[in-house]
């Protein structure tokens, strides 16, 4: 995973696992080590881009991945966990994304 600007982009397709270890409450809440990519890396394709976000009650989760112009925002006016906000997405976007057009 690298984090940029509190999003986080995962080289795509990625594991369920990974997403889930990813957007979890150790990583959000305990510390990790960081380190700055000298020089910088540029977008890695195909890639996933996701951010969770949860606040007074209400829930959001957003992922899109770029090269397949496939992305999903959910809104809730309660804090469903994290990991079904997570699951439910990926379910979505995978299904979608092994659709051809």
């Amino acid at each position: 995973m690298t984090q940029g600007l509190g999003w986080e982009t995962y080289a795509w397709p990625t594991a369920l696992d990974r997403l889930l270890a990813g957007n979890s409450s150790d990583m959000t809440l305990e510390t990790h080590a960081v380190r700055q990519l000298a020089p910088p890396v540029l977008p890695q394709q195909p890639m996933l881009i996701n951010k969770t976000g949860s606040t007074n009650g209400f829930g959001a989760y957003a992922a899109f991945i770029p090269e397949k112009r496939l992305g999903i925002v959910i809104l809730a006016n309660r804090s469903f966990p994290i990991t079904d906000r997570v699951t439910v997405a990926y379910k979505i976007l995978t299904s979608l994304s092994n659709v051809e057009k």
